[in-house]
């Protein structure tokens, strides 16, 4: 019975620690859905990968200092749904991006829209897209 008491434990541990974790990462309170932010700036670098993509982005503040925001995407098979490829950003693309700004005011967020230099607009997906487990 001593077996079973620890072993019982040890699994009940581990499933707290992961959903811990699950939470830490999908908290979902992270970013100000109700309040979107949509800027003007240069792409500094677009990362495909999973389990998200990451578009970095400099633009002008207020007072014109240049800030380099990190925008998060959904994953790639996500982004391949909504018309996006990993050659659909390049460094130097001077794009309009909308994101939800996080709730911390760091220079972060989650995508919501971007316009491409061509003017073509893509979506950030959507987590009803999300592949079926």
């Amino acid at each position: 019975m001593g077996k079973r008491l620890g072993a019982l434990l040890g699994l009940t541990a581990a499933m707290l620690l992961l959903g811990v974790t699950a939470f830490a990462h999908h908290g979902g309170s992270e970013y100000d859905t109700k309040n979107l932010v949509t800027l003007k700036g240069t792409v500094t670098e677009f990362h495909w990968a999973n389990p998200h993509c990451q578009v970095f982005v400099d633009a002008k503040d207020s007072s014109g200092k240049v800030v380099n925001w990190a925008v998060e995407t959904l994953a790639p098979a996500v982004l391949k749904r909504a018309g996006w490829n990993k050659e659909t950003l390049h460094a130097g693309d001077e794009i309009s991006i909308t994101f939800a700004p996080s709730v911390r005011g760091n220079p972060v967020g989650m995508i919501r829209k971007v316009v491409l230099p061509s003017g073509k607009e893509l979506t950030g997906g959507s987590i009803g897209e999300l592949p079926s487990r």
